[in-house]
């Protein structure tokens, strides 16, 4: 396992450490609530009248209530540490992908030596498929209206706006809607094939950075070889 794997699971750990348990403050709040609920019973019993005195069914059925409450706070206790475990795996792995080239569902591709691929998949073929193609500041800088095929295709741009001129290297955003021949929209997604630049931890789910946008590191497909 190399240094930056083992940086990255003591971060998530310390992370998850410094993190107060929801179920460890419920148990200690239903422990305290639980031996104050004792201390009235009891005053209750010693003090209830003889002649009439506290139905056993009514304290037992508290108790069956705390129990199942204490039940359900353990299970939440493991949850998280399910949850926890999982998200120091991710971590790691995340890490190990650093320099490696990847697939994921995502918008944002680079461009280089004048060219920026993306692909992506539709429900169904659409006669008109519309692409925007928008710079890192929100600015669409190229449109066109192409035609796909139901399943996988793929958008080349050449990295010129909609006049013709090249626009500088960087990190572009596709935008796509698609219709059928009656005008119907047509379910769409979109992906990015690049190399894993950076990873960060500061939201908890670790987030992969590819061609200079940020995603989620559970939106990665696949891992490729390099070209």
């Amino acid at each position: 396992m190399s240094v930056e794997s083992v940086a990255a699971s003591q971060a998530a750990a310390a992370a998850a450490a410094a993190t107060t348990s929801k179920a460890g403050a419920a148990s200690s709040a239903l422990s305290s609530n639980y031996n104050m609920f004792l201390t009235l019973l009891t005053t209750q019993l010693k003090n209830q009248d003889p002649t009439n005195p506290m139905k056993s069914s009514e304290f037992t059925t508290q108790l069956v209530q705390y129990s199942s409450v204490e039940q359900q706070i353990q299970a939440n206790k493991n949850l998280e540490t399910l949850i926890s475990t999982v998200g120091n795996q991710n971590a790691t792995f995340a890490v190990n992908l650093l320099g490696k080239q990847v697939s994921a569902t995502g918008t944002g591709a680079a461009l280089s030596n004048g060219s920026a691929n993306w692909g992506y998949k539709l429900a169904s073929d659409a006669p008109a498929v519309k692409i925007s193609i928008v710079n890192s500041t929100g600015t669409t800088v190229y449109t066109t209206t192409t035609t796909g095929k139901e399943g996988d295709n793929t958008f080349t741009w050449d990295g010129k706006d909609s006049s013709g001129a090249a626009q500088p290297d960087g990190t572009y955003y596709i935008s796509l809607t698609a219709a059928d021949a009656s005008g119907v929209a047509v379910a769409s997604s979109t992906s990015i094939t690049g190399k894993v630049t950076a990873v960060d931890f500061s939201n908890g789910t670790p987030k992969v950075t590819v061609n200079g946008a940020q995603i989620d590191y559970g939106n990665i497909t696949a891992v490729l070889n390099p070209s």
